[in-house]
């Protein structure tokens, strides 16, 4: 038996919902793609800024072969101190080895040590060397942190009361414009705190040399 054909009725319901269906279609392709959230790319990380040298990176303004290599200050005692000893430095460039010896001090006690700017030991509380050598203008403070050129380990006094230290000092040069060479090298009453501006809290200096290139 042969089926009757669609009405034109039924014929225009079935456009009717494919047209329907098809516009839904493409609303849910439109809203879709308004939906999608745009990821920013990360933002880049900023270079790392690098730590402020610890050392006072003094220019060296000597030429190579005329450089100064050694020198050395004999420690005076002040008015009120019994202390005398020698104080070597030696290097070539840019860090210097030193070598102090002292005697005349209490056992056990331990004493700020500092390169100062002015090369005069003539007062007697040795106030004419002037403040610490410093032509970088960094602050006061030990060896791993920015300091001075003319800080210095303090020295501790052995039992019998005498000093014999070295240690070698970065970032700083013996002759030159900013050179130790002409400068003084003062020993204090007591220890540096390593903290108090300008000086540390070293107390009254007790012995005084004024370097000379050797």
């Amino acid at each position: 038996m042969v089926e009757p054909l669609l009405s034109s009725d039924h014929t225009a319901t079935m456009r009717l919902v494919l047209t329907l269906s098809l516009a839904a279609a493409v609303a849910l392709t439109a809203c879709a793609s308004k939906t999608l959230v745009t990821v920013p790319a990360p933002a880049p990380k900023p270079a790392p800024v690098p730590a402020p040298s610890a050392s006072p990176e003094v220019p060296v303004t000597e030429s190579y072969f005329s450089r100064t290599k050694s020198a050395v200050a004999t420690l005076s005692p002040s008015a009120t101190s019994g202390v005398s000893g020698l104080v070597v430095f030696s290097g070539g460039g840019n860090s210097v080895d030193v070598h102090v010896t002292a005697s005349g001090l209490q056992p056990g006690s331990i004493h700020g040590f500092h390169v100062h700017e002015t090369g005069n030991c003539a007062s007697a509380d040795f106030m004419s060397a002037g403040g610490h050598f410093n032509p970088t203008h960094k602050p006061h403070g030990p060896q791993d942190k920015p300091h001075h050129a003319g800080d210095m380990p303090s020295l501790l006094a052995d039992p019998a009361g005498k000093i014999d230290a070295r240690f070698t000092l970065e970032g700083v040069t013996l002759g030159g414009a900013e050179g130790f060479v002409g400068r003084a090298v003062i020993l204090h009453a007591t220890a540096d705190d390593f903290d108090a501006q300008p000086s540390g809290n070293s107390g009254a200096r007790i012995a005084c040399g004024v370097i000379a290139a050797e």
